[in-house]
């Protein structure tokens, strides 16, 4: 599931509402193709979804994964959205057993980006809480890390950034478009890229959570600069609903060995 927490968490859930303002000098990204009508961050922030994952290598099933909102807050005087990732292993499968990790996250926007206040994990196996920590200070340009309640290092930090599911979130924006376009994440202590290369091009999708529609999607794919375990490279794919909101439904990375997939199989409007 290490593989998983890395990458997917990053590359594919979301996270919907918050609120909150970067300094001037961290101001975003230039404007996106609009010719395709990808969701506009105003639409998404007004969103109150539940997703639910399945997570597969091959024919075994290694987990699920659920993303839902739990509520606003108000972090170093900016008001945010907090936003829950659960992992559950499946435990029948040898080597992995029973493995449950929540992450968490602070999560603001300005006028065109999402952007992270504060990450944290927790690891349940292990009963430990905040195992890994990353605070975002903008006004000071640094990112700080903690292993295990102990600081690990004080980073760069230069634009809107974050180490969890603003990644996504940034990337229903231009889904559907032809655009090339990158995010900054923070992760095992340094700092990174995820590059993503969209486009325009609609194909069917057999959708189990939507099993009564014909669904369209939207592909993508990208590479996240680092590497991981089973010889993660930092390849992969992901496809977007065509609907109003570009719905994340499935992404792909490949190992060692084939790919890992995460695709969606509930999901919820709670509005």
């Amino acid at each position: 599931m290490r593989i998983v927490a890395t990458t997917l968490v990053l590359l594919l859930f979301g996270w919907c509402a918050g609120s909150g303002q970067v300094p001037a000098h961290l101001s975003g990204v230039g404007g996106r193709t609009s010719s395709s009508s990808p969701p506009g961050i105003q639409q998404l922030k007004e969103v109150n979804e539940r997703f639910t994952y399945e997570v597969r290598y091959g024919f075994l099933r290694l987990g699920n994964v659920q993303v839902y909102l739990k509520g606003d807050t108000i972090y170093h005087d900016t008001e945010a959205i907090h936003v829950v990732t659960e992992m559950v292993s499946n435990r029948r499968i040898p080597l992995i057993g029973y493995k449950e990790t929540h992450y968490h996250n602070f999560l603001a926007w300005n006028d065109t980006i999402p952007y992270g206040l504060r990450f944290w994990q927790n690891s349940l196996h292990h009963e430990m809480e905040e195992r890994y920590v990353y605070d975002f200070d903008y006004n000071a340009g640094k990112v700080f890390s903690f292993e295990e309640g102990e600081p690990v290092d004080t980073l760069e930090l230069d634009r809107p950034a974050d180490s969890g599911p603003a990644v996504m979130y940034y990337s229903r924006l231009f889904a559907g478009t032809d655009r090339h376009t990158s995010y900054p994440i923070y992760i095992d202590h340094e700092k990174s890229q995820v590059r993503m290369h969209f486009t325009s091009q609609k194909e069917s999708y057999n959708s189990p959570a939507f099993p009564d529609e014909d669904v369209k999607a939207y592909y993508m794919s990208g590479n996240a600069e680092f590497e991981g375990p089973f010889g993660f490279s930092g390849d992969f794919t992901a496809y977007f609903k065509d609907d109003i909101l570009r719905i994340p439904l499935e992404a792909r990375v490949s190992i060692w060995l084939g790919s890992v997939r995460v695709r969606l199989v509930e999901y919820e409007r709670l509005d």
